[in-house]
């Protein structure tokens, strides 16, 4: 059955499994699907992680653009600071798709927009030496979504944000992820949590499922805990 089945898959996707396994192909689609779990578990405490994230700084985006440009839907009328931040293209496929999720029901408002925003975006508004602008809306506006930094600096909130959001990715590409340093990258969105409120960490910590998943993961492969 095995090599029956291994025929659906591509070359280059079960070789990678079969690689780590030396061959044996029953063994290899054995981890394929333990890859699968971990990935569906890994999703899970991804999606806490960027609804906390997305909703500290929207709050925050609210607030600043308010005061700055009277009106709180940054969304759909962003101040020119925000404006020169936001990615037009990602804004444009934001809105677009916000329209065809409403499908003519009602009109489009600031929350459909902000579902839409992938977590590239939210990483992308976090500062960087080499634009100035994410440096200022960071000192006007962002920095107060993390309440709970406590000396922690931006640059490394904004590295954890990173390792989730191409975590994020590589689940989202069914790619495998069974090598990787995989309690770090849960470390990654702990971290991003408790900087925003150590309420929302503990929340986090009870309900994330991928930690349990490791653990009963390494017990039946060991080899790759020894790698992280």
């Amino acid at each position: 059955m095995a090599a029956d089945i291994v025929t659906y898959f591509s070359e280059p996707r079960i070789g990678t499994y079969l690689a780590r396994c030396k061959g044996d192909e029953t063994r290899a689609l054995t981890l394929y699907r333990a890859n699968a779990h971990i990935s569906g578990t890994a999703h899970t405490a991804v999606h806490y992680c960027e609804v906390i994230l997305r909703n500290a700084l929207d709050r925050e985006l609210r607030s600043w653009n308010r005061a700055v440009h009277r009106t709180p839907e940054w969304a759909r009328d962003p101040a020119p600071l925000l404006a020169s931040v936001l990615p037009p293209d990602r804004l444009r496929a934001a809105r677009d798709h916000a329209a065809r999720g409403v499908r003519g029901r009602r009109p489009v408002n600031h929350d459909d927009i902000v579902a839409q925003f992938t977590f590239g975006v939210w990483r992308n508004l976090l500062p960087s030496q080499r634009h100035r602008w994410k440096e200022a809306l960071w000192d006007e506006a962002l920095q107060h979504a993390f309440t709970n930094r406590q000396g922690v600096r931006v640059d490394q909130i904004a590295r954890s944000v990173s390792i989730v959001c191409d975590f994020r990715n590589r689940i989202a590409h069914h790619e495998p992820v069974f090598g990787l340093d995989l309690r770090g990258k849960r470390r990654a969105m702990r971290d991003v949590i408790n900087s925003v409120h150590p309420t929302a960490r503990r929340w986090f910590v009870e309900h994330e499922p991928l930690s349990a998943a490791l653990d009963a993961f390494y017990a039946e492969w060991p080899e790759f805990a020894r790698t992280n």
